[in-house]
Order: structure tokens, then C-alpha cells, then sequence
């Protein structure tokens, strides 16, 4: 029986390139075919649009290696992902954004990464030239900070989901115990032989980018207090700071003149102290927000419908007759 790959690419409100990124998703699986079987999991993450329609027309013309799944509602990315990843059979998974900045044309030399012993093959952008300047600017702070913060954990630059991993490594993430997880740091963080592939980004094909200004600080966030707890101890170097402003406010207490000079250079203080308790206060609340998230053990999305395709339903009926 020939190995199989799974294709995961969650789709929110994408009806303009569902039929797009199956056309060209497909044409590589094509020049493969004589080795692999090719599962392509599209899941709708709560599309308002015509997405989850085009999903369904996509699976009955291609029967044979398209699924697709159905969200109750929307979840997010890291909910369609998770959703996409616990439904794949493949030996291998490959995660991807289905706007085709993720180019279908690197999953061969991905497979061929994994054939040769790697456990995960990340993606990592070279080039954003197609990205404007504040997302590229906020991209490079968000990865130097996610750097700074890892401690042991070694992330790799510029990688987000594009990754292929074996099903020895998706068992490991799929085995973690946490509710609210972040897909590109828990996969680092099971380690394994990993395997990097370099490509420039390129535009999107077609709609408009869902990761604004509302939805990229959320999911700052999420990474920054998913990865370790490294900010919480760093809190702790404020401690100096604080320290060296409080001499500095008693000495210019001590020998400034007389008047509203010491007056206002006490309130500059108060006023700096103050911020930097309520940052240490705004790290601990993420935190807390975390284990009110984990507490509760909610599942991180719903399947309200399951299509698998025929690839998988065959190759269970083999597994009835043995």
C-alpha cells in the first residue's frame, strides 16, 4: 500500500480561491501519484461566505483525495488547524494557509525532507515583499520577542504553519495535554529532527488577509505566554530599573531647589514606577488568563460536519479485512 499525505488548509470566508488552491494543490499530487496517496483536508472555520459550498462541490468532483471538515462556528486558525490535524491519517501532515503565499510546489521536497529521516520539515520565509510595512515590521518584532522569551526552546526564524510532520511528531502534539495551544510553538517544542525549507512568500491570490491588527495581538499573545515562563521571570529585572529611578528620585530630592521642580521629578517617578507595576501586572493577567483557559478544558473547536475521502474510506475497508 502506498504511503499517504495529508494536506491540511483551513479556509475562513475564502470562497474566491477554494477552487484555486485545490487546482494547484491537486497538479502536485498528480506528478506524485505514482507513490503517494494524497488526502487534502479542507476545513471551514465557520465561513459566513460560500466557502463551505465550494468545499463540497471541490470534494464531489475530486472524490478521491479531497475531505472536508465543517466547524460549528468560527474558532480560529489554531481551531481549524486543530480540527484539520485530528482528522489527517496521513504518514506524514502537511499544514498550510490556503491563500497560496504557501506554495503547494514545495510539498514534494517536503516529503522528500521526511523520506530522508526528518521528522518535521518547517517552511521559513526568506522574503515578504508582498507584505506592507507594518505587518512586516510587526512580524519581526513578534519573532525576536517569541526569541527572547523561548528560553531552551529554539524557534525557527520566520516559520509560521507551513510544516510537514511525520506521524510520530503529530502524535507527540497531538498527545499534549493543553487546551489553548499555539501549532507553531508546540511543534518546536516536541523536537525531533527538523528539517528547514527556504522560499519567498508570495502575494495572496485572491480575498483580503484575515490577520488584522484585532486578530494578530491575540495571537501574540497566546504564543508569548504559551512558550514558557520566561516573562514571568523576567519580570524580575524591573526590579533594578525600579531601584536605580527610586535613588535618582531621592537624590534629586535631596539636593534640587526649592519649588515645583522636586514636586513634579516625584510625580515623573511615581508615574514610571506605576507603569512598570502594571506591566508586571498586564504579564501575570495573560498568565492567568491561561489557566482560566486550561482550567476549564474546553475542546479548542467543534466538528459539526466530517467528509473523509476516498482514499481514507478504502483504505479502512482494507484494515476491516485484515
Amino acid at each position: 500500500m502506498k504511503k499517504l499525505i495529508s494536506i491540511v488548509a483551513p479556509m475562513y470566508n475564502e470562497e474566491k480561491l477554494v477552487h484555486e488552491y485545490c487546482e494547484e494543490t491537486l497538479k502536485m499530487t498528480e506528478k506524485l501519484a505514482e507513490k503517494y496517496d494524497f488526502e487534502i483536508v479542507l476545513v471551514n472555520d465557520g465561513s459566513r461566505d460560500n466557502t463551505y459550498a465550494l468545499m463540497l462541490e471541490e470534494q464531489q468532483k475530486h472524490p478521491k483525495e479531497i475531505t472536508t471538515i465543517c466547524l460549528s462556528r468560527n474558532f480560529g486558525l489554531e481551531g481549524a488547524v486543530n480540527a484539520g490535524i485530528k482528522k489527517a491519517q496521513g504518514d506524514a501532515v502537511v499544514v498550510m494557509d490556503a491563500d497560496l503565499q504557501d506554495p503547494p510546489a514545495l510539498i514534494p521536497e517536503m516529503i522528500s525532507k521526511w523520506e530522508n529521516g526528518a521528522d518535521i520539515v518547517v517552511g521559513s520565509r526568506i522574503k515578504r515583499s508582498n507584505d506592507n510595512f507594518f505587518k512586516k515590521a510587526g512580524a519581526s518584532f513578534y519573532y525576536k520577542v517569541l526569541d527572547i522569551l523561548s528560553g531552551k526552546l529554539k524557534l525557527e526564524k520566520s516559520a509560521a504553519n507551513f510544516r510537514l510532520l511525520s506521524r510520530r511528531a503529530l502524535n507527540q502534539v497531538l498527545d499534549l495535554p493543553e487546551v489553548n495551544s499555539v501549532f507553531r510553538v508546540v511543534v518546536p517544542f516536541v523536537g525531533m529532527k527538523t528539517d528547514i525549507i527556504e522560499y519567498d512568500r508570495d502575494k495572496r491570490y485572491a480575498g483580503k488577509t484575515k490577520y488584522n491588527l484585532k486578530s494578530m495581538i491575540p495571537y501574540a499573545l497566546d504564543s508569548i505566554t504559551g512558550i514558557s515562563i520566561e516573562p514571568l521571570r523576567k519580570i524580575a529585572y524591573i526590579l533594578p530599573l525600579i531601584f536605580i529611578v527610586f535613588l535618582i528620585g531621592i537624590i534629586g530630592t535631596l539636593v534640587g531647589d526649592a519649588g515645583w521642580k522636586p514636586a513634579c521629578f516625584a510625580i515623573a517617578m511615581i508615574s514610571v514606577l506605576c507603569g512598570f507595576i502594571m506591566i508586571g501586572l498586564c504579564v501575570v493577567a495573560e498568565y492567568v488568563a491561561q489557566i482560566m483557559m486550561e482550567v476549564k478544558g474546553r475542546p479548542i473547536s467543534i466538528i459539526y460536519e466530517y467528509h473523509a475521502c476516498e482514499n481514507i474510506t478504502s483504505r479502512r475497508a482494507d484494515d476491516e479485512i485484515c
